[in-house]
Parts: C-alpha cells; sequence; structure tokens
C-alpha cells in the first residue's frame, strides 16, 4: 500500500472512532449480563500527565510540614506573627487533612496537648483510645501513631491488650488458654456474653479454674522500638468470685500474686510495677473472674490502644456497662477517643434517610461517651474510599460522600472534632489510584490498606495533629491566648 493511502486509511480510522466516540450511548450497550463501554472523545484526546499516589500525598504532606515549628522559643523567628497566624487559619479552613473542630475552636486540643506535654514531667501515663473496625487491625494506622507519639512525649509498650487475641498483631505475640471464652460486643466475631459488662475493648474473656495469658513483645524489622519493653502491667477484672487470684510471672525473677478477696461486679485493677523493663510475662489465673482489658505501658509517657472490632459500625458503646467501662477509663488517664468507623455501614446504605438514621445513631454514641467520661476529648474519623462494580467499572461505593459528610455533621454537632480520611485519600475513586500504585498502598478487595498504605494514612493524622500542638507553642511564644 502506498504511503498517500496509508495515511488516508489511518485518518478514516481515527475519524471513525472519533464518531465512536460521540455517538456511543453514555451507559453503555447491554449484552446479557454484561454492558459493551466506550470511550468519550474527551477522554481520548485529553492526555494531561497524572499524578500518582505517592505524588497527591507528598504534596499534601508538604502542605503540613512546610511550617510545622520545633518546640522552641525561637519558632517567632521563622515568621512574623500575622503570616504565621494566616498559616494555621488556612490551614483549618482549607487544608484537606486539617481535623474539623466544633465551633471551629483552634484550641479544642489544648487540654490533651498539655497533658501529653507533661506526662513525663509528672511521672504519669495518658491514654489515647484508637477505636476502630478492620481497617485497624494488627495495630495498622494505630501504630504508626503510637510511635511517633511516644517519641515525642515518651512511653512504651502496646498499650491495652485483650485477654484472648483471635487477630494477629504486629506489636506483640499473644497466647491464652483454649479454656477462656471470649465474647465481644460488636463484630464479625460476635459471641454475645448474657451480660453487657464488655468493658473499655468490647470484649470480654471469661476465666475459670487455672488458665494463663502470655505475652512477649515482636522483634521484627517492622515493629516499632517502643514496642519492646515495657515496666508496668494492670489487669482490668469484671465480676469475680472471692478469691480470685493473678500471678504475674517473669524470666528469672520471682513470681508476684495479687488477690481479690471479695466478689465484685463493678471494675477493679490489678497493678504490677516492674524494677526493671522487661519484653515478656505470663498471668496465671486461678479463680473465676471477667477480664476486660490487659494494659502493657512504660513507666510514663503517652500509651495509645489499638482497639479493633472487624466487622462493626461503631454503634455499640451505649450498650456497654458504665460501671465496666467509666472506671477503666478513669484509671487509664484517658485524654483522647479516636472512633474510626464507617466503612462496615456503606454496603447496607441505600438512600438518604439511611444516612440520617446511622448520622442519629453515631450522635448517640458521642454523646454517650462524653457523658460517660467528659475529661477525654473525642474525635470521629470517616471511612476510607471503596470501590465496587458500578456499570461494569470500578466507581467509589455509592453514598460514601455523602455518609462521610452525615459523620462530620454528627461529631461537630456534639462536640467532637472530625478527620476526613476520604478527602485525605484524594476522594471519590481515589482507592482505585491506591490499589493501583507500585507498591500498593491498598489491597486487592479495593477496601482495605496494605501495611505501606496504612502507615500514610497513621502520618498523615499524626502531623495534622502535630498542626494543632504546633498552634499551641506558637501562641505560648507571643503570649497569645
Amino acid at each position: 500500500m502506498k504511503a498517500d493511502k496509508t495515511l488516508l486509511f489511518i485518518l478514516l480510522v481515527i475519524a471513525l472512532l472519533a464518531l465512536l466516540c460521540i455517538v456511543f450511548p453514555e451507559k453503555g450497550i447491554a449484552f446479557g449480563s454484561r454492558r459493551l463501554f466506550f470511550p468519550t472523545l474527551e477522554e481520548v484526546m485529553v492526555r494531561e500527565k497524572s499524578r500518582s499516589v505517592v505524588e497527591k500525598m507528598e504534596e499534601l504532606r508538604e502542605s503540613l510540614r512546610m511550617q510545622i515549628f520545633q518546640d522552641s522559643v525561637s519558632t517567632a523567628n521563622f515568621l512574623t506573627r500575622n503570616d504565621s497566624l494566616l498559616f494555621y487559619t488556612r490551614f483549618a479552613i482549607e487544608n484537606p487533612a486539617r481535623i474539623h473542630l466544633p465551633g471551629d475552636d483552634l484550641t479544642f486540643l489544648d487540654s490533651l496537648f498539655e497533658k501529653l506535654s507533661n506526662c513525663k514531667a509528672n511521672n504519669e501515663i495518658v491514654h489515647i483510645l484508637h477505636y476502630g473496625d478492620s481497617q485497624i487491625e494488627g495495630d495498622r494506622i494505630t501504630g504508626f501513631i503510637r510511635q511517633n507519639l511516644q517519641e515525642k512525649f515518651g512511653g512504651n509498650g502496646p498499650g491495652l491488650l485483650p485477654a484472648v487475641q483471635i487477630i494477629p498483631s504486629t506489636a506483640v505475640n499473644q497466647s491464652a488458654s483454649e479454656s477462656m471464652e471470649r465474647y465481644t460486643i460488636s463484630g464479625n466475631f460476635t459471641n454475645k456474653a448474657a451480660h453487657n459488662r464488655y468493658g473499655i475493648l468490647g470484649q470480654v474473656s471469661q476465666v475459670s479454674g487455672q488458665s494463663m495469658l502470655s505475652v512477649r513483645s515482636r522483634n521484627t524489622k517492622t515493629t516499632y522500638k517502643n514496642l519492646e519493653n515495657f515496666s508496668k502491667i494492670r489487669l482490668f477484672v469484671g465480676r469475680n468470685e472471692p478469691g480470685f487470684q493473678a500471678t504475674l510471672m517473669l524470666p528469672k525473677e520471682q513470681a508476684v500474686t495479687q488477690s481479690l478477696k471479695k466478689s465484685g461486679v463493678r471494675t477493679r485493677v490489678l497493678t504490677w510495677d516492674l524494677k526493671n523493663p522487661v519484653k515478656q510475662f505470663s498471668l496465671q489465673f486461678s479463680g473465676s473472674a471477667e477480664i476486660t482489658a490487659i494494659a502493657v505501658d512504660g513507666e510514663n509517657g503517652v500509651a495509645v490502644d489499638n482497639i479493633p472490632l472487624r466487622g462493626s459500625s461503631g454503634t455499640f458503646f451505649s450498650v456497654i456497662d458504665t460501671n465496666s467501662l467509666v472506671p477503666a477509663m478513669k484509671e487509664l488517664n484517658t485524654q483522647l477517643i479516636l472512633l474510626e468507623f464507617g466503612g462496615n455501614m456503606l454496603p447496607s446504605i441505600k438512600n438518604i434517610k439511611n444516612i440520617a438514621t446511622y448520622k442519629k445513631e453515631m450522635s448517640k454514641q458521642i454523646v454517650h461517651l462524653q457523658n460517660s467520661y467528659p475529661k477525654a476529648k473525642i474525635i470521629l474519623i470517616g471511612p476510607a474510599d471503596m470501590s465496587v462494580k458500578v456499570d461494569g467499572h470500578l466507581e467509589t461505593i455509592p453514598f460514601l460522600a455523602e455518609t462521610v459528610q452525615g459523620m462530620k455533621e454528627a461529631a461537630l454537632e456534639n462536640g467532637a472534632a472530625f478527620w476526613n480520611m476520604y478527602e485525605v485519600m484524594g476522594g471519590k475513586n481515589s482507592m482505585i489510584e491506591w490499589v493501583r500504585n507500585k507498591p500498593a498502598l491498598a489491597a486487592s478487595d479495593y477496601t482495605h490498606f496494605t501495611p505501606r498504605g496504612a502507615e500514610r494514612i497513621g502520618e498523615m493524622f499524626y502531623e495534622s495533629l502535630m498542626i494543632y500542638y504546633d498552634f499551641i507553642i506558637f501562641r505560648k511564644n507571643l503570649n497569645i491566648k
């Protein structure tokens, strides 16, 4: 074929494809249970170079880091007072990674940071409870936040652990006697108890007769270093029979036994302060009792507790007996509660009415927690982007953005803060990019993060949180209230 005819043939093919782009139905043509789609002319012609997920996240991260100040009296020398105030104001209004604060009050988290800043000097432990669904299982997201907060404010150890751990964690290795029965209030592994004394973890383990549990810190390349040692162990006991005993056993040290001579229902705490930090321990039980949690901490500093409930939508707090919940929060000096939910509700949301119902239920949980333990600040974290097949194409699950908006309103209208993980990821259809990124930041189920992606999200939340801490430092340096 001659060159002129070849060129003419190519031009005719291009013209035919362009015509198809124009006339082909936008919703495709049905072929049985399938649909045939054809790109639009705009999709074919526009060749704008798209940024990768990593590039987008790095850009967002840079917007947080550009003016993060050090804890120093010289802070004010870097920028003028007006420029700095403008930065914080713009961040609070415009930045996708901002924490939405009730009443736009930039001082909302001041009391939290005051406690964190002084916990080491005051020789006290401050706990941050991180509740969530399967997105945080295995210490994902939580682990990064914990490590960085402990590096900044002091602290060691993984924090709260259940007596029976059925999901492997990157934080510690755990084992427990098979005779210990585990009950949970919510989620896919729900095994309901005949009572509502689920305690601070939303789960309780019944021990009877002789039983034992063991905890050992992990030692891998991915283990956060502040998890390796702990020096304070507390056992949270619910209802018990008279004479219940718990014996702490450490390698090469004498066992120490504590007991509860009288029966009780309200949560009580058995505490072991260790002379030297350890990497492992065992607890041997004798008698009958309900174990609601074990706190494994350092001598002082901050503790961030990973509390996942796979399959849960976060609507269970108002059901837990306050006598098993509030004493534990008080004992732990809880100053912040993170509620990371919403993903498990999305498949059942079919209309705006469903969203209104979920908003009402989440508002109820926030108010209940505030009334039960008003000392703690609450940050509700919305779900990540999720992708499902819509007309043969992967798209963000229907009503996700509207559900996020409903959750945001539930938080702000009831005196809690809100962090929009969906927006931080990039919004609509961002999960597709996270899955296709090399290396992948999300799993092929288009729902859960990979460990690398979870760390990215943890990093974004931590750095956003630190903006508000830096704002306190800035105001103190300039004597601004």
